[in-house]
């Protein structure tokens, strides 16, 4: 796999948001698939991948960006091995004057056209085309995020169902009372982050695979089906147990504070607005002092002045959160509990 700066340079020359930026993101996360290598094949203005197999000792495809398509060649290597290819893709795609190269090309515009494209190089025996073949590689989901998630369980709680996948067998997602489907939860999520199809072939779910760690580090609670657990946030520990004994009020902030994803979801958005992490309040900075790991020190917390507004069917927004480190967070919790519950 060639260097994210190098890839990042051939993307910048696609539209942003475009069907032809999702068309190129579709066909380099097929190519990760199938354990091809993806090198940068830029030259001059240029800007160009080329896709080698681990059997072969050179590219047999590449692929230019345009700003509004990409164009993939089949590149002149090809007909010594597939005599008949250039002559089929001729017959599917249209046919095309070849270069002084001897290289065909196709315009690709969007992902289903991408689909067209790899369902006929593997009906020709020129992509790996098994099961797992196909499969993404777990950095094309580095982009999925506990919003992604939270919207699309809110989605099959809505009753979306068009998303092509089958009812969960072994496990249920917990998501505000709900059991949902795991698997897609996580193609629905997806989808909307990486901006193409992600379908039940290109993902397996089940303990240790990807789609779970992802799900589970978001924060969303992921069981055997069966499994009868609680699914609001339990009280963290006895100190908070003793403080929201007789206030309910208190119960229920400390319930929505550990609601499913939220958490996540928060420190994604204030990462994505600040550049990185650190306590609202005495504005410490974990990683500076403990390096990458002192994220853990962040925690999310409901701020007290919306308290009074926590009635049933209240919904939490990510205004309504802030990040603290743990000591501030602590501290935070007693003076609420003051409020509530009075002197002792």
């Amino acid at each position: 796999m060639t260097a994210p700066d190098d890839i990042a340079a051939v993307r910048g020359v696609l539209e942003p948001g475009s069907p032809a930026l999702a068309a190129f993101d579709y066909l380099l996360a097929h190519a990760s698939a199938a354990a091809f290598e993806i090198a940068d094949s830029s030259h001059g203005t240029i800007r160009s991948v080329a896709f080698r197999a681990p059997s072969d000792s050179r590219p047999h495809f590449s692929a230019i960006a345009n700003p509004r398509h990409i164009t993939f060649y089949l590149l002149s290597g090809l007909p010594s091995a597939h005599p008949a290819l250039f002559a089929a893709a001729s017959a599917t795609f249209g046919s095309v004057t070849d270069n002084r190269k001897g290289e065909y090309r196709v315009r690709r515009h969007a992902p289903q056209e991408i689909d067209t494209l790899l369902d006929f190089l593997r009906t020709q025996a020129v992509w790996p085309s098994r099961p797992h073949d196909r499969r993404f590689v777990r950095r094309t989901f580095e982009p999925v995020s506990a919003a992604h998630i939270r919207r699309a369980a809110q989605q099959l709680v809505a009753g979306y169902a068009e998303h092509g996948f089958g009812p969960s067998t072994q496990y249920d997602l917990l998501f505000e009372g709900h059991r949902l489907p795991p698997k897609a939860v996580f193609g629905i999520a997806a989808t909307e982050a990486l901006g193409f199809p992600v379908r039940p072939v290109n993902f397996t779910a089940g303990d240790g695979e990807s789609c779970f760690r992802i799900l589970r580090e978001n924060g969303f609670p992921i069981v055997s089906k069966g499994e009868a657990l609680d699914s609001e946030p339990a009280i963290a520990d006895d100190e908070e147990r003793a403080w929201s004994e007789g206030a309910q009020r208190l119960v229920t902030h400390l319930r929505r504070e550990r609601a499913t994803g939220l958490a996540a979801e928060k420190r994604d958005a204030f990462r994505a607005r600040h550049g990185r992490l650190y306590c609202e309040r005495c504005e410490m900075d974990p990683v500076r002092t403990y390096g990458k790991a002192g994220e853990a020190c962040i925690e999310v917390h409901h701020r007290e002045t919306h308290v009074a507004d926590m009635e049933a069917g209240h919904r939490t927004r990510l205004e309504d959160l802030m990040c603290l480190c743990a000591n501030c967070h602590r501290v935070a919790h007693r003076e609420l509990a003051g409020k509530q519950i009075g002197p002792g």
